[in-house]
């Protein structure tokens, strides 16, 4: 089957996790910026993998209107990763669920622009002042001093999924 691994990284995490993925599947990798429509189209799957802002996956605007018949999407964000999560995600970007895996990335303040600092130094702000807070927000906090939380494993799902095993 003929397969790419497309992705949008603002920070790095969710370059590390395509490149991880198309290694894996022994297929090409590209950055979102770099291929056309018409291009995807000669693929047989896509695997698309964007960072999360705000529960929208980045650069997916403009793989969904292709509507591509095998596309998997990957999601790369800060949030503990769980079923809920998962859903969530899925739900706001309209993905079949089935279809869509969410991967915990990290945050390198270096590599985040000014709005992006923003709204974490918000997020972050309103989890401070709380007296009770949850095992979550305590994650939360400490992945904005800044964290890898990246693994190789993490990609598995994924990679179950595609080889048919997950379906």
């Amino acid at each position: 089957m003929k397969r790419i691994v497309v992705y949008t990284s603002k920070t790095g995490f969710t370059k590390k996790y395509a490149e991880w993925i198309a290694e894996d599947l022994q297929c090409e990798v590209r950055e979102l910026s770099k291929v056309s429509a018409d291009l995807l189209k000669e693929y047989e799957q896509v695997i698309y993998g964007g960072w999360i802002m705000g529960g929208m996956i980045c650069g997916y605007d403009k793989i969904k209107p292709l509507h591509l018949e095998n596309l998997v999407v990957f999601g790369c964000g800060m949030t503990v990763p769980s079923e809920e999560v998962r859903k969530q995600v899925a739900k706001q970007n309209e993905i079949p669920v089935e279809r869509f895996f969410y991967l915990e990335g990290g945050y390198n303040p270096k590599k985040v622009g000014f709005v992006g600092k923003m709204m974490i130094n918000m997020i972050s702000g309103s989890i401070k002042k709380k007296e009770q807070k949850t095992p979550e927000e305590l994650h939360m906090l400490e992945t904005v001093s800044g964290a890898d939380r990246t693994t190789k494993e993490s990609i598995m799902p994924i990679l179950s999924y595609i080889n048919g095993e997950g379906r």
